[in-house]
């Protein structure tokens, strides 16, 4: 599930803060100021009590990094919504500058760099400069710089401005409780991507059956977190939530329950070819109901209560959710050739996890002790390698210490395993981070690239290849280094990666965070398809997140994947047992 301690509120506060950092440099003041606010954005992101809570006790400067000017915009936003240091930064850094910020490549002092030569103030401007080469006869500089902003404005441009899965979950969940509890609902759920676990959301679908409508709209037009009503009818209304989500509900008798969840289910292309294949059978199917044909007006319906039913007519299995999306799914569900997806109670262990060793928020034994009450039989502790700085690596003396601790623990929590773990570095040049004899001390070993994405495609791959052939990285994590709404994979040959990882029993990550969820659901079907292990896995970086493999879970059902095709859905002597060599 979503990080607790991650509020809205919280949110907007730490946006606020950074923007400051930003307007500050782009104005030209002192860089450690912009530091400053930058630090206590990220301290506000990680607090786990509302800032507001903090705040009205008067307890903002035990916030680290939040002094007296900082505390002072933090006061003021809470206040009345805007900061006065941030407006006036506004007014003095011209209009566009900050906009320049969103590609990639071009940071604040970049930014005023070009702004100062070119008086550029937009993201075309930067673009049409960027391909005249005119951005490359500025100081610092050069053709390839240009070069990757160009790339940064193209992938830029296709970022769908979507929410993603665990917001949108998040908001749904929400504003389902609030309607339970005010509201005499039959049947309520969450239909739409959301229901199907898609990776990012335009808008959030509510159905409700109920017999009586108006209540219930009025419930949910009256919900707290509600900052617009765009439309409210009889039977369907829409809403503006926060980060201005849209959520619409839907009410309908409860007779026609089945084929209303169906319906608002989705996707498109799926309800195109059910309703097809109706056809096909002289059967109407609509969000009523499954009809014969010509008797859709006032007649009685085939089916309507339930999914299982409308399928059931049709001739076909009950299809879950996460693969109504026209890829085989309504052959394969007339076949009887459903496959059993994996769930996350199939799930045994966690095998990347990090703990405050490297980065992570949390201390390694509040990291284990939560994986075990989730009733895990094992969790890896993959604390960063030595070379990706930002991340407080470990070196050799802080590995031993680190083992010391886990050994402690595994004494105090037998049966419950901890492993001994890394997320080791694969470098620019294709090397690991640590030598051959450090990595024998690990039992886990998830091997991952940070650094130098825009290498040639070939070059990528064979980073990638290179490690899955090492006899002892056990896994890849985030194959493909995206980043959703944010940084497109890299130019990677997945095939290769996949028939490497076959050829070595080398496990392939889904990444359950939300930003990752890494491999994508149709890499999962392909390694699926192929025959490779995957291993679902949460990255936590805090304990809150442990619960990430949901998501992790639910891409990797999106992808076609059965328990027997996820390595950690086995038991603690398969999951250590050495690969192929």
């Amino acid at each position: 599930m979503p990080r607790e301690y991650a509020s809205e509120e919280n949110a907007r506060v730490a946006d606020l803060l950074d923007e400051i950092g930003d307007l500050l440099e782009l104005k030209g003041e002192n860089v450690f100021r912009a530091v400053t606010y930058r630090a206590a954005a990220r301290e506000i992101r990680d607090l786990r009590e509302p800032i507001r809570t903090i705040y009205e006790a008067g307890h903002l400067a035990t916030i680290p990094k939040v002094g007296t000017s900082v505390g002072e915009a933090i006061a003021q936003y809470l206040q009345g919504g805007k900061a006065r240091r941030h407006e006036e930064l506004k007014a003095a850094v011209p209009e566009g500058l900050l906009t320049l910020l969103r590609v990639k490549g071009v940071g604040p002092a970049t930014a005023r760099s070009i702004h100062q030569h070119l008086r550029i103030t937009t993201i075309d401007e930067l673009e049409q400069a960027a391909k005249s080469g005119r951005l490359r006869e500025l100081p610092k500089i050069q053709a390839k710089t240009e070069e990757n902003i160009l790339k940064s404005i193209a992938s830029l441009r296709q970022r769908t401005g979507r929410s993603l899965i665990d917001y949108a979950r998040t908001a749904a969940d929400r504003m389902v409780a609030h309607l339970r509890e005010a509201a005499d609902v039959r049947e309520l759920s969450v239909c739409g991507s959301v229901r199907r676990w898609k990776e990012t959301i335009g808008d959030v679908d509510l159905l409700v059956a109920s017999d009586t409508a108006a209540p219930i709209m009025a419930a949910f037009t009256g919900a707290a977190n509600v900052d617009r009503i765009l439309a409210q009818g009889d039977t369907k209304s829409s809403v503006i939530v926060e980060r201005g989500l849209q959520i619409d509900l839907r009410v309908v008798p409860a007779a026609s329950w089945g084929a209303a969840l169906l319906y608002f289910t989705g996707s498109k292309e799926h309800n195109v070819r059910l309703r097809g294949y109706a056809l096909r059978k002289k059967l109407l199917l609509n969000e009523y109901g499954l009809y014969r044909v010509g008797e859709e007006k006032g007649g009685v319906p085939v089916a309507s209560r339930t999914e299982e039913d409308i399928y059931q007519a049709l001739g076909m299995d009950w299809i879950p959710p996460e693969l109504r999306e026209d890829h085989g799914e309504i052959d394969a569900a007339l076949a009887h050739a459903l496959p059993a997806l994996v769930t996350v109670d199939d799930l045994k262990g966690d095998l990347h996890v990090h703990s405050d060793w490297t980065d992570g928020r949390d201390t390694l034994a509040a990291m284990v002790r939560r994986a075990r009450d989730k009733g895990y039989a094992y969790v890896a502790m993959t604390d960063h390698s030595v070379g990706l700085g930002m991340t407080n690596g470990l070196n050799l003396e802080r590995i031993a210490k680190r083992s010391k601790e886990i050994a402690k623990l595994n004494q105090e929590l037998a049966p419950f395993r901890v492993l001994v773990g890394t997320e080791v570095e694969i470098r620019a040049d294709g090397r690991l981070d640590y030598p051959d004899d450090v990595l024998a001390g690990f039992e886990i070993v998830t091997a991952s690239i940070h650094s130098a994405f825009n290498q040639p495609r070939e070059q990528i791959t064979q980073r990638l290849v290179g490690a899955i052939r090492h006899p002892l990285v056990t896994a890849i994590s985030h194959p493909t280094g995206r980043l959703l709404e944010r940084r497109d994979p890299y130019d990677v040959d997945l095939d290769a990666v996949i028939d490497a990882a076959v050829a070595t029993g080398t496990r392939l990550e889904v990444n359950g965070g939300p930003e990752r969820l890494d491999l994508p659901d149709w890499a999962v079907r392909k390694a699926v398809e192929k025959g490779a292990t995957l291993v679902i896995d949460s990255d936590a970086h805090a304990v809150e997140e442990l619960e990430w493999t949901v998501y992790g879970t639910a891409t990797a059902r999106r992808g076609w994947a059965t328990a027997d095709r996820v390595g950690n859905t086995r038991g603690l002597d398969a999951v250590l047992a050495r690969k192929v060599r």
